[in-house]
């Protein structure tokens, strides 16, 4: 029997039946309840159409617990600090896979072409990637280039003369008389192509100096251009002995005899545009380029002496003189502008010189006959004729004495030290 007031004095528990309550029967059969057949989700729709229903608010809950650390952090080695980048953690820390790349190491720098130590301008090749088979190797490419470029701008000359001169080139004695008498009669045509060939001497010198790395405007100075203002103070100064000298020349051998000819202003304006180009050229390929070439070993005064002699008697070969008293004075004058070179640091002073004493000597050109200009065989000068030049240049050489000394012109310079110091080179 149960107990018919259950109570918890009683022992039974409240959910426990007494021990005479049968035991339950089994549960009726129940038939499977059916599954409904599976269905796909419903397509996204692209776009909500009508107000947004947000569902019931949520209670307040309190403001979010945040959690501290309690007391400092436990004492570890430091830990190495790297600048920020993208994919590393914000607190600059580099992940593990950091330290197992080796160490960047920066390419071999590449050479100065530069002097990384003061050098002088005929010492301007002396630098750290100086070669000996890049000499011979710039002379051949500037002198071929000058050969080739000469030879281009002459050649117009030569058929204006004939068919001017209305030469029967299928007669061979009058075409070998012609070509036999271009050096003794020089026609303006010529005198004109002979400048310009000259002064292609610049471009040339140029391409030379590039087998050594350098840009162009370092053949010009230390400072790697040509300093104008330098330039037509020398220029100024030295117009004065050579004005005084032709002042004199007048008084002691009277005025020459002088008549407009045909030709008179062609030759004015070829004097006057292509003549300082002339003088430029030969400054340019003798003094910039082949002096430089042969003054790119030993110390400054020794270089000095080697380039000078060297570009002094190439500048008196081209001249083709069989005179003596001729070839003193080229040789001469071509060391005289390596000094102005050396002692200035420039082409400035030299291109200066050359240009007052040829602009001045073909004066009377555009009014006399000037065909046998460059007749220059022997006996064809005499001393008179050189001695007065060569008081002329002491005294230009005096003159740029005294504006170096006064003026204090850059000519030492190393400017590929301050490439070497900030890590980048000339080239």
């Amino acid at each position: 029997m149960t107990d018919p007031s259950p109570t918890p004095q009683s022992g039974t528990p409240l959910w426990q039946p007494s021990g005479t309550t049968p035991a339950p029967g089994p549960l009726p059969y129940q038939p499977p309840v059916e599954q409904p057949p599976y269905q796909a989700a419903p397509p996204e729709q692209p776009h909500h159409q009508g107000p947004v229903s947000y569902g019931q608010p949520q209670p307040y809950q309190g403001p979010v617990q945040q959690l501290y650390q309690q007391g400092p952090p436990p004492y570890g080695p430091p830990v190495q600090q790297l600048p920020y980048q993208q994919g590393f953690p914000p607190n600059g820390q580099a992940p593990d896979w950091v330290h197992a790349i080796p160490p960047y190491r920066a390419a071999p720098a590449k050479p100065s072409a530069l002097p990384v130590e003061p050098k002088r301008h005929s010492q301007f090749l002396q630098t750290p990637r100086r070669r000996w088979w890049k000499l011979p190797i710039a002379l051949i490419v500037a002198g071929v280039a000058w050969l080739i470029g000469s030879t281009i701008v002459t050649i117009p000359a030569l058929v204006y003369d004939v068919i001017n001169q209305k030469i029967d080139l299928a007669d061979p004695t009058a075409l070998q008389n012609y070509v036999a008498g271009i050096t003794t009669h020089v026609t303006p045509a010529l005198f004109l192509a002979n400048n310009v060939g000259i002064a292609l001497m610049i471009p040339s010198a140029w391409l030379g100096l590039i087998i050594y790395g350098q840009k162009p405007r370092w053949l010009s100075s230390v400072v790697g251009g040509l300093r104008w203002k330098w330039l037509f103070r020398i220029l100024g100064l030295i117009l004065i002995p050579y004005i005084a000298l032709e002042a004199l020349t007048l008084v002691v051998t009277g005025v020459p005899q002088l008549t407009w000819k045909p030709y008179s202003l062609f030759m004015i304006v070829v004097i006057l545009f292509t003549t300082p180009l002339q003088c430029a050229g030969e400054e340019y390929g003798l003094r910039g380029l082949v002096n430089r070439l042969f003054g790119s070993y030993w110390s400054s005064r020794v270089s000095f002496w080697i380039g000078g002699v060297v570009s002094s008697v190439a500048f008196m070969l081209l001249h083709t003189a069989q005179d003596v008293y001729l070839n003193a004075f080229y040789f001469t004058f071509g060391m005289l502008s390596c000094w102005m070179a050396w002692r200035t640091g420039g082409l400035e002073a030299g291109i200066a010189l050359h240009v007052i004493n040829n602009v001045t000597a073909m004066a009377v050109f555009p009014f006399s006959d000037f065909s046998g200009v460059f007749n220059r065989t022997a006996g064809s000068a005499n001393p008179w004729d050189v001695l007065p030049l060569a008081a002329v240049m002491l005294a230009s050489m005096g003159l740029v004495e005294w504006q170096v000394r006064r003026r204090k012109p850059i000519a030492v310079a190393a400017p590929g030290a301050s490439r070497v110091e900030d890590g980048q080179f000339e080239g």
